[in-house]
């Protein structure tokens, strides 16, 4: 995005105009977890720093979860998250001047690409606005501060919907590093924005000389500290939120911090059995772990709870004498979640001693707890991914779960088939043996052969790789029996990345992979699970649980080469695939219930073919094309419009 300069072309040759010294905003996001953040903040940190640069950028640092979150992130997410969603933040570091990303090309936003000259350029800028921002003033209560950010206008403007901005930044110094970087030294962090993230409106018609004052109250979060080398109120003007470009920026001097007497966060909500088999579920064991953050003891606080889209929330009224910095347990009453699932259950905490607790950001939290519907199914069982099933539940305990992400757009989809949708395990993330769920439908285990198919895409990263499994459940997740196992070179489908590249799928890389089932127990719950190598992503897509043997047939049909469509169909269902052999080959449609309710056999030949599927006479509704040869069969589900 090339950077949007304040030209005020229309105002040109009218003469008499006087526009404001420009304190130009260097925002960057960086992170303690963030190896090439280490490697590139200390010559940017040496250049901001340069004499002379003082009086032209202000600096302010939001550390982020790239590429994982750190202790100063997670002490307050709500700000960083809101500003890496406003400027599309998607690597770490980052860096922004005056709202824009210094560079330009692929590696826009890069910090090693700032300069000094882009520094004066920024500072360079013509602005109509001075800003002064007051130190903050205590109030008696003991809970609050306000602050006063004067704005003044040295020329006649207009702003339609320009916002100002106020955050609270401090430099941070550990004797250890508190990430996985190295980093000790943290400059003007980013520790809490008022009223939040998202500001306040500024004024839009302004006149020469005009001065307009807004104050912002909160309270000082209990993680920053009064002895911390520096501590600063700073305020900056954004044009818009289009354009994002910072019009002005201030500071104050280091401030004093003054902690509220009546604060109080919770930290944790957990329940330890997190997975149920039974609709409804009651919760019965929900704790979550209330903190005194203030200086005063606490001796009371309203808990409020529910559980996700519930319309309103129960009250739990908390009494003890808990003193400035402690913890303590708090079983919330039993909770009931009416349908399968996961589902969150969500508390907050409010009025510590009866005060009003204005630092929010860390009173809510949340726990997701995973309802399995105990009413097994008929087979046929399918999932695409296409649209979200609520009976296909991906689960971790404390990890990460395999999860169902959109793969790209309609011009570019990575799924199976070139589908929209596909479920993938983010292993290069992942401490090396984590491991996360999807767990299948509970189904009926008919008599016979019974078999899994589904398509798998993965390639090692260099020599690393990951595992995947196929397991069951007859006491709901409390243990798992492995039916099948691939890992490392075993599970991959195509030749391994360089190891500073991730896997993505192509049309080449996608494999049927077809797993005998037949000995699991009928009562039983089928699931995947993936084990992190801390190797290259892992991607399943079109997932079919189904009565038969498991199939070899990609020794008759090519890899990857199937292709049904138009879907949805309306009277011919085009099939297109390509022949290893002469074979005859059976179609057969089979409806949500299992039943078969068309059926065709064609003799192909070798190579290419195209068959043409009549479907004028079926019913609306989702159906099973099931391609069927001596060596095996596969499907494919089509919607009948």
């Amino acid at each position: 995005m090339k950077r949007k300069i304040l030209l005020l072309s229309t105002l040109l040759g009218l003469g008499n105009l006087t526009f404001a010294q420009k304190l130009a905003l260097y925002e960057e996001f960086s992170g303690e977890n963030c190896a090439p953040c280490a490697a590139l903040n200390p010559a940017l940190m040496t250049l901001l720093n340069s004499p002379g640069n003082e009086t032209k950028v202000l600096l302010l640092k939001y550390q982020s979860p790239i590429p994982s979150a750190g202790p100063i992130y997670n002490a307050n997410t709500v700000f960083t998250d809101a500003r890496m969603d406003y400027y599309a933040v998607n690597f770490a570091p980052m860096g922004l001047l005056n709202g824009v990303k210094v560079g330009s090309g692929t590696n826009q936003g890069n910090i090693s690409l700032t300069t000094q000259a882009m520094i004066n350029a920024a500072a360079a800028e013509t602005t109509p606005f001075t800003i002064s921002v007051g130190n903050p003033v205590y109030n008696a209560d003991g809970q609050t501060f306000t602050a006063t950010i004067t704005v003044t206008a040295n020329t006649a403007t207009t702003v339609a919907n320009a916002k100002l901005r106020v955050a609270l930044a401090e430099e941070l110094n550990y004797a250890t590093a508190p990430g996985t970087n190295g980093e000790t030294h943290f400059e003007n962090v980013v520790r809490q924005m008022y009223p939040n993230a998202n500001g306040q409106n500024l004024d839009a018609a302004w006149t020469t000389g005009q001065s307009r004052t807004y104050t912002v109250s909160g309270s000082m979060p209990s993680y920053v500290s009064a002895t911390a080398p520096k501590r600063f109120l700073a305020a900056f003007i954004q044009k818009d939120d289009a354009s994002k470009a910072v019009m002005q920026a201030a500071k104050t001097g280091n401030i004093t911090i003054q902690l509220p007497q009546a604060d109080a966060a919770l930290t944790s909500i957990s329940s330890a059995a997190d997975m149920k088999c039974q609709v409804p579920a009651a919760f019965n064991d929900v704790v979550t772990v209330l903190k005194n953050t203030g200086t005063a003891a606490l001796t009371s606080a309203k808990i409020y709870y529910k559980v996700q889209g519930a319309a309103s929330w129960d009250v739990y009224s908390w009494t003890g004498n808990l003193a400035a910095g402690q913890t303590t347990n708090v079983t919330l009453p039993t909770m009931n979640v009416a349908s399968a699932g996961q589902v969150s259950i969500i508390d907050s905490v409010g009025l510590p001693n009866g005060k009003v607790d204005l630092n929010d950001y860390d009173n809510v939290n949340s726990t997701v707890v995973t309802i399995l519907n105990p009413t097994a199914q008929a087979m046929p069982l399918s999932y695409d991914f296409e649209a979200v099933n609520a009976n296909w539940v991906s689960y971790t305990n404390g990890e990460a779960p395999i999860l169902r992400v959109w793969s790209g757009s309609s011009s570019q989809n990575i799924g199976y088939n070139n589908s929209v949708y596909t479920s993938y395990y983010p292993s290069p993330y992942l401490t090396s043996g984590e491991q996360g769920f999807l767990i299948f439908p509970k189904a009926t285990m008919p008599a016979g052969p019974k078999a899994l198919d589904f398509y798998l895409s993965y390639a090692m990263r260099g020599t690393v790789g990951d595992k995947l499994e196929v397991v069951y459940s007859t006491d709901c997740g409390a243990t798992w029996t492995s039916v099948w196992s691939a890992q490392q070179a075993a599970l991959a489908t195509t030749t391994p990345t360089p190891s500073n590249e991730l896997h993505i799928p192509s049309a080449s890389t996608w494999q049927l992979r077809s797993i005998d089932i037949t000995n699991v127990p009928t009562d039983a719950y089928l699931a995947f699970r993936a084990t992190s190598g801390g190797g290259n992503y892992m991607f399943m897509d079109n997932i079919t649980l189904r009565s038969g043997a498991t199939t070899n047939i990609e020794d008759v049909l090519a890899s990857n080469s199937l292709r049904i469509f138009p879907n949805p169909v309306e009277n011919r269902l085009n099939v297109s695939l390509e022949m290893k052999k002469a074979e005859a080959v059976t179609f057969s449609i089979v409806n949500t219930l299992g039943q078969e309710v068309a059926s065709t056999v064609k003799n192909l030949n070798n190579g290419k073919q195209q068959v043409d599927i009549e479907t004028a006479n079926l019913a609306a509704g989702m159906y099973i094309l099931n391609i069927k040869t001596k060596e095996g069969n596969t499907q494919q589900k089509f919607i009948k419009k």
